[in-house]
């Protein structure tokens, strides 16, 4: 009968010990959240909140998205009732030669052949021209590119594959 009584004791002075260890401090007590400020940090899985008069918005600079299941996103804190941009700075076949549109009037640059010059939002530089799908040296296998990032395909003898922000596919080897 003893033998019963002793894994009851530990059981119970486990339960006791443990409880204690879990209390709260005074320290812990008196302190308070951090709030983040004008760009910095907010949000994640944390959940960091902004300071008073700034609201969290997504981080365009990182990869994850909140609209295609990245629910524990960062973000940054944003002035409320600051303007939204146009652009994210990851729009496809666009390549930046700054990201800062205030230096942008200052840059003189040149985009190469088959693209244009933009200024937006976000910054500057060059965009693809429209796709051309009727390129008679390419054959699309998709014009799709999420879809080409989970697709495989081989090109017959003579072509090799390309993938592009218009798609994926065969082109003629050079």
């Amino acid at each position: 009968m003893s033998l019963r009584i002793i894994p009851c004791c530990v059981l119970v002075a486990g339960i006791a010990f443990l409880g204690s260890a879990c209390s709260p401090t005074a320290d812990a007590s008196t302190q308070t959240a951090a709030l983040a400020q004008g760009g910095e940090f907010c949000g994640g899985i944390a959940g960091i909140p902004c300071d008073e008069g700034f609201t969290c918005v997504d981080d365009p600079n990182d990869d994850c998205d909140p609209n295609q299941g990245g629910r524990d996103c960062g973000g940054i804190c944003q002035e409320q009732g600051a303007e939204k941009k146009n652009c994210t700075g990851k729009e496809p076949g666009y390549t930046y030669v700054s990201r800062d549109p205030a230096q942008c009037p200052a840059i003189l640059f040149t985009c190469p052949e088959g693209q244009s010059a933009f200024f937006n939002d976000c910054g500057c530089g060059c965009f693809t021209n429209a796709c051309n799908y009727d390129d008679p040296s390419r054959t699309y296998v998709s014009q799709d590119p999420d879809q080409c990032a989970v697709i495989r395909f081989t090109c017959p003898e003579g072509q090799s594959a390309f993938f592009d922000s218009c798609g994926c596919g065969c082109t003629t080897a050079p």
